[in-house]
């Protein structure tokens, strides 16, 4: 099964790219924040990011790798613990199942950003 993790890979190729998440955890899209979404200001960093489901950190990059250690009802379980302080438990899952989807909609080892609502592979940018 694909998941998504926090990752350093390709990290620091966009301007105001961050991880605080801890390198490796699982992380959702827990979407933006209502501040964001009800002033349209998208300067908040919650409209570009992840966030790490131990950890409660956000990231600017994700990478989908294949889990063979986790199925789909622990890893619903793990973000509803995880997540669960600040979301409600049926948010939590559906924030886990769009997690999912977004995972399994990606090859493995691929590198995502998320800006607003749109995922996207992150680039390697050549620097000269």
């Amino acid at each position: 099964m694909k998941v998504l993790i926090a990752t350093t890979e390709l990290q620091g190729s966009e301007t105001g790219d961050f991880i605080t998440a801890i390198p490796g955890e699982l992380v959702v899209d827990a979407g933006p924040c209502e501040d964001a979404t009800a002033t349209d200001d998208w300067s908040c960093t919650c409209s570009r990011s992840f966030v790490g489901v131990s950890s409660g950190l956000m990231t600017t990059t994700a990478k989908v790798v294949d889990s063979i250690v986790v199925d789909a009802r622990t890893y619903e379980l793990a973000v509803r613990q995880g997540i669960g302080i600040r979301f409600c438990a049926d948010c939590a899952s559906d924030i886990a199942k769009l997690s999912l989807s977004i995972a399994n909609h990606w090859e493995a080892g691929t590198v995502l950003e998320r800006s607003r609502s749109t995922i996207r592979a992150r680039e390697a940018h050549l620097r000269a």
